[in-house]
């Protein structure tokens, strides 16, 4: 199951734990292998921890010293920065990275600014933080792990063990429990059947617990704070807005230049051709006349349809008449059957019920396209000040939001996003594999005018 919320980073995917699936399972394996390799980085950034500690606190009495000091502190920032990567890379959670204060003045002043701002203390002492947390969890994901294939090949090398003179006074050989040897068929049966759930259920579980404590201790530590998240948001929204207007207004320069200015040009010209002919008698009888109206007629209608159907990308009509009626008119054109609710007993602002319209075609056209879907849902409603858009099918599920890459590829989910970032709403989407799809939209309601 994928859940992806429109708060920074919006393409984080956390994974989800299943008993039965767990040890075959990518996402266990990623988390594994973040604790083995996160190990050496770790190790290192102890080292460097102590090295700051040991030198640079000792010399911050002078100012030579005080840089020195502000050199090894800001110097947890390039272990945050692959600490980052390797979260996004092997946990599945990418996390924004602090904005430093830019420098000002000359070296004292560029040490002043490290050393009093909070991001920087935060990596430092995720230093000594990361190495504990690293440790302890490679150290009891491979010692859970070591047990369960030692216990499941336990009758293969517990032979070679010595042997021990047990409580009954007879010569052993294999691990003991609790004074019992296991030396029998029988308990080597049951000691394998253990080292199996400790395999199949024990270990996946203990190691996603891990790895929800190493995203934990990563976001809080190194990631933004929420003032600087916020602020990440605002502008990542502000940008978004722009080019969402930058393309719109070049989308309908295109489209009246290529469309309908060609028609109205056109019928500029078939107009003046039959002024012309009138003008100097070439056609008494005006039934040359009357062709080149009915043509410039024709054009004229064209035309209006073109302009029509450009101004419904901009503003639907139909939204005048509510946002019930937009996505009745919407839902109706499916080629799967959609259930609508709409509870409104305020209506929206324009701008949000233009947005929730856009969003639930989006929707819907995605579930057309790639769900399989045999039926939707779309539930409609106030919660407090929001506007909650709730989309639901029983398609094939693996919907998520993957933002536009270098190339221009993305999910079309990615758009929906953003349109709900410029008016601070949110997006939540779960699906997993094999469904059902529920996608869920929430924006402040505005006030309608």
């Amino acid at each position: 199951m994928s859940r992806t919320t429109a708060l920074i980073p919006p393409h984080t995917t956390v994974p989800r734990f299943r008993f039965v699936s767990g040890l075959f399972a990518a996402a266990t394996w990623r988390q594994f292998a973040f604790h083995a390799a996160h190990l050496p980085i770790a190790i290192g950034a102890l080292t460097w921890f102590a090295l700051a500690v040991g030198i640079g606190v000792p010399s911050a009495v002078t100012w030579f010293g005080l840089l020195v000091t502000a050199f090894l502190v800001g110097g947890s920032a390039w272990f945050a920065t692959v600490t980052r990567r390797m979260s996004a890379a092997l946990l599945g959670q990418e996390v924004v990275a602090p904005t430093i204060r830019p420098r000002r003045g000359g070296p004292l002043a560029w040490a002043t600014t490290r050393l009093t701002d909070g991001s920087t203390w935060r990596a430092f002492a995720y230093l000594l933080v990361g190495f504990v947390v690293t440790t302890a969890s490679f150290a009891v994901s491979v010692a859970v792990l070591v047990s369960a294939l030692g216990a499941m090949t336990h009758s293969i090398w517990g032979r070679f063990l010595p042997e021990q003179t047990g409580a009954d006074g007879l010569e052993h050989r294999g691990a003991q429990f609790l004074g019992v040897f296991v030396d029998t068929v029988p308990l080597q049966v049951a000691f394998a059947g253990v080292g199996l759930v400790l395999l199949v259920a024990v270990w996946p579980a203990v190691n996603h617990g891990l790895g929800s404590l190493q995203r934990a201790v990563i976001r809080s530590m190194l990631g933004a704070d929420l003032r600087q998240r916020r602020l990440a948001e605002v502008t990542a929204s502000r940008d978004a807005a722009v080019v969402d207007a930058d393309s719109t207004l070049r989308r309908i320069e295109r489209e009246l230049h290529d469309g309908t200015q060609a028609r109205l040009v056109g019928l500029a010209m078939t107009l003046g051709d039959a002024r012309d002919r009138l003008q100097s008698s070439q056609d008494a009888a005006g039934s040359g006349v009357e062709a080149l109206v009915a043509q410039a007629h024709a054009s004229t209608k064209e035309a209006l349809v073109e302009l029509r159907a450009l101004a419904r990308g901009i503003h639907p009509p139909v939204l005048d008449e509510g946002l019930e009626a937009g996505l009745a008119s919407a839902c109706s054109r499916t080629p799967f059957p959609v259930t609508l609710h709409v509870d409104l007993p305020v209506r929206p602002s324009p701008v949000v019920e233009g947005i929730a319209y856009f969003g639930v075609l989006e929707l819907l056209t995605n579930v057309s396209k790639h769900a399989g879907a045999t039926v939707a849902t779309v539930d409609v409603a106030l919660d407090g000040p929001e506007l909650v858009v709730t989309v639901a099918d029983d398609g094939a599920g693996g919907a998520h939001v993957s933002m536009p890459r270098p190339d221009g590829q993305g999910t079309g989910l990615a758009g929906l996003l953003e349109r709900l970032r410029a008016v601070d709403g949110t997006l939540a989407v779960q699906s997993p594999t094999g469904g059902p799809t529920t996608v869920r939209m929430a924006m402040p309601s505005g006030t309608a005018t």
